[in-house]
Parts: C-alpha cells; sequence; structure tokens
C-alpha cells in the first residue's frame, strides 16, 4: 500500500525514533562516526587526480566511505531491529558487505555528480552568452531541477534497501519500492538538504588546499557539523521509512 501514510506522520515517526533511539544508535557505532567525521573533510576536498597527493585523499575518501558503511550499518541495525541490534552486532558478514556495495553505489555517483555540478554555472552563462542575471538564475534553477530530482527521487525510492539489507542481507529492490508505506518527498528533501550542504562547503574546502585561510577553515568546519546530523537525520528516515513498511 504505497503512499497511504501521510509526510506529517513520517516525520513525527522519525521524530520518536530519534528520541527514542538516537542516543542507542550514536553509541553503537562510535569509533565508526568518529573515523567518518574525522576523514568527511579529505572526503570533500577529493579533486581530479593532478598531484600525487590526490592520491592520499582518494585514500581517505576510501576510508571515510568505509567508516560510513559500518556506521550507518549499525544505526539501521538499532533502528530496525532495535535490541536486538546489539543481541546480534552482524559484523563481518555477508549481510554488511551488502550493505557496503550498496551504500558505495549510491555515494560514489551522488559525489561525482556534485563535484561535476560545480562547473554547471559556468557552463550554463556560456550557453546564454552572458544573459541577464534573471535569465541565468532561471535557467540555472531549471537545470539543477532536471538533474536533482530524479536523482533524489531513486534516492527516496531504493535508499530503504539500506536498512532491509542491513537487517535481512537482502536487497528486496522491487519489493521495497512496491512496500512504501510514506510519501518520498520528504526523503527527497533531505538528501537534496544533504547535497546542498556538502556541495556549498565543498568549494571552501578545495579552496582550503590551495590557500590555507581563516574563513575557509571556519566555513569548512561549520559545513562538517551540518553534514553529520543532516546524514543522521537522513539515516533515520531511511531506517524508519524500512521498518514500518515491513512491520
Amino acid at each position: 500500500m504505497p503512499n497511504t501514510l501521510g509526510a506529517g506522520r513520517f516525520i513525527a515517526a522519525t521524530a520518536s525514533t530519534l528520541r527514542r533511539q538516537g542516543g542507542a544508535m550514536l553509541g553503537t557505532a562510535p569509533w565508526s562516526l568518529a573515523i567518518f567525521t574525522l576523514s568527511l573533510p579529505f572526503a570533500l576536498m577529493t579533486s581530479a587526480l593532478y598531484q600525487p597527493i590526490d592520491w592520499l585523499w582518494i585514500l581517505l575518501a576510501l576510508v571515510n566511505l568505509i567508516a560510513f558503511a559500518k556506521m550507518t550499518f549499525a544505526w539501521h541495525r538499532v533502528v530496525v531491529l532495535g535490541d536486538a541490534a546489539r543481541a546480534s552486532a552482524a559484523r563481518g558478514t555477508t549481510a554488511e558487505a551488502r550493505h557496503l556495495a550498496l551504500l558505495a553505489a549510491f555515494a560514489i555517483p551522488v559525489a561525482l555528480l556534485t563535484r561535476a555540478n560545480g562547473d554547471i554555472p559556468f557552463i550554463v552563462y556560456i550557453l546564454l552568452n552572458g544573459a541577464q542575471d534573471a535569465w541565468f538564475w532561471v535557467a540555472l534553477i531549471a537545470v539543477q531541477l532536471l538533474i536533482w530530482v530524479p536523482v533524489s527521487y531513486l534516492l527516496a525510492a531504493y535508499g530503504p534497501c539500506l536498512p532491509r539489507v542491513a537487517a535481512t542481507g537482502e536487497y528486496g529492490f522491487r519489493t521495497q519500492r512496491a512496500a512504501t508505506q510514506y510519501p518520498r518527498w520528504p526523503l527527497m528533501l533531505m538528501v537534496l538538504v544533504l547535497v546542498a550542504v556538502a556541495g556549498y562547503f565543498n568549494s571552501d574546502l578545495v579552496e582550503l588546499r590551495r590557500n590555507l585561510t581563516d574563513g575557509h577553515a571556519y566555513l569548512g568546519a561549520l559545513g562538517i557539523l551540518l553534514c553529520v546530523p543532516v546524514t543522521f537525520v537522513l539515516m533515520a528516515m531511511l531506517g524508519v521509512a524500512y521498518r514500518d513498511c515491513a512491520k
């Protein structure tokens, strides 16, 4: 029964889950959370492979992805399984490997698209031949919507497969998409918020590599402080979306 429950109930269920299980989620994988947070600036600073040191950034981005997967795997099990998640940690299992593979399939293309998206304002400006500001912004917003609305929809439709595989070891793509009870737009909105925050502060972090200034450092730190809680809420929403449709 897709979309039988309203967005308000989805948001309320997520808020209730965060109140009841938020502490358990944070406490179930503290080292992964710490590594994810500390390595996130390097993942966001990863750029094209122009210099040998760029390979170090790629390595740190890989560390960030692994920590991200271990952290969210634990979070999803807490949301879906509750106390049973602590009784059977399931670390190093096929389910965890599948969770990592699926998260990488989501995160890497989105990261690459976010990075490429930085060139879109320049491309739009050239195509419009330096048109007036109003037309430039209209065209830029239209292009961004054409790119990110389908991407966020796909992530909202198939994102609940992450907690599904964490809890059951199975992806269930077709079943999960058909079983969703909540509307997808709250998840889409949260995905867009995360992409916007990461993309906005990415430029400051990349510039920090070229020119070390207090301003870029402060903005970069602010970006990390915003990305982590947004990620936490998004993963809780995915867990709730799967848990409530699986009941």
